[in-house]
């Protein structure tokens, strides 16, 4: 156990080290906003693995296959936002089958700067633990906003300044009025790219007055790129109910905090972070929280590597007389091999209350990108 401490320790400090990184490139990404973002993702994986589980002998090694599908979407405006998340995965090996479903969502209506108030929803379910639903609502304070437009705006510079097609930085004006071009929700991406060739034409700074073959691939390869570039923050406080209806069913008043936060320190990387704590109004002594945070970065040729680290505590919330803390640390490179279609090799390692040793496991995934 004092080894994984160490190594969540270190990943911890990972995460937070990209999240304080200077971020003044040609401008600070996190200040950009643009009117309107809508983001949607939706992963298909398949995986075989090899697993280690948490016994000192060979009981519980194993070959294993699983699917797993993943949905994310965000649609923010001045008024309004709403977010949803799902992921569903599906598991099998020699001595049986396992599925896990979890989501959440919230609907914002913002006030007056970046006040709101919201109702959300979250929903909890598999063959082992059963079904569980929490409907809430209340107030917070803040918001998210994309800024994937900025970097890709930066992105393309940089791209054209490695082939020599840029003869200098095109300076902030200009990425701003690429960014916005980027930004635009409806305009096809032919129909972008010749917007952003007018524009950096009418800086004068293309080598022999134009973009060439190699500098029109350079700006479409940016452009289809799907990476979700985020800022911003919030804290939430929320009343509901939260009812369990398998294997036992049981309504109890919930009370929710949470709190979220997205920076993107250069154009190529992410940090994420959250933590959320979950009680009993009429017993609050039992309680889940979960915290999380995770770092990626796009590297050259295609590549993509991933960090992350999970902590769980749940004192008597799915058990009236246990209390399990769990913790878990990832590490994932991937590749596209295809446009649509990827390699994810994955490293995981976990451990949980009553666990004999830590659970390490090895994944390859082929990743599908649906959306």
């Amino acid at each position: 156990m004092r080894h994984f401490g160490g190594l969540a320790f270190f990943l911890a400090l990972l995460c937070i080290g990209a999240a304080t990184l200077a971020q003044s490139l040609e401008q600070d990404l996190c200040s950009y906003t643009q009117p309107e973002s809508r983001l949607s993702a939706l992963v298909v994986q398949g995986s075989f693995s090899w697993y280690d589980g948490p016994y000192s002998d060979n009981r519980n090694r194993t070959i294993s296959a699983s699917s797993i599908a993943e949905y994310s979407g965000l649609h923010s405006t001045a008024s309004l936002g709403q977010e949803l998340d799902a992921r569903l995965e599906v598991r099998g090996t020699e001595t049986g089958w396992a599925l896990d479903l979890s989501g959440s969502g919230d609907l914002k209506s913002f006030a007056a700067g970046d006040s709101f108030v919201i109702g959300a929803f979250g929903i909890d379910a598999s063959l082992d633990s059963g079904l569980e639903m929490d409907l809430t609502g209340g107030i917070g304070q803040g918001r998210f906003h994309d800024v994937a437009p900025l970097a890709k705006a930066i992105r393309i510079q940089n791209a054209l300044l490695d082939l020599g097609v840029l003869l200098a930085p095109i300076g902030d004006p200009a990425l701003g009025r690429i960014a916005q071009i980027l930004g635009e929700i409806g305009p096809p991406g032919e129909e972008k790219i010749l917007d952003i060739t007018e524009q950096l034409s009418s800086t004068e700074l293309l080598k022999d007055g134009g973009l060439g073959v190699l500098g029109l691939l350079a700006i479409e390869d940016v452009i289809s790129s799907e990476e979700s570039r985020l800022c911003g923050g919030d804290i939430q406080a929320r009343i509901g109910a939260s009812a369990k209806f398998f294997p036992a069913f049981r309504v109890s008043a919930t009370g929710i905090v949470l709190l979220q936060r997205a920076v993107t320190p250069d154009p190529v990387s992410q940090v994420n972070a959250g933590a959320e704590a979950k009680v009993r109004l009429a017993h609050p002594e039992q309680f889940r929280i979960a915290a999380d945070v995770s770092y990626s970065r796009r590297l050259p040729d295609g590549w993509t590597a991933r960090a992350s680290y999970r902590l769980q505590i749940d004192r008597m919330w799915s058990t009236a007389t246990e209390t399990l803390v769990s913790h878990a640390a990832s590490a994932s490179v991937t590749t596209k091999l295809f446009d649509s279609i990827g390699l994810n090799l994955v490293g995981l390692v976990q451990h949980e209350t009553g666990d004999e040793e830590i659970t390490i496991s090895l994944a390859a995934y082929v990743e599908v990108d649906v959306l």
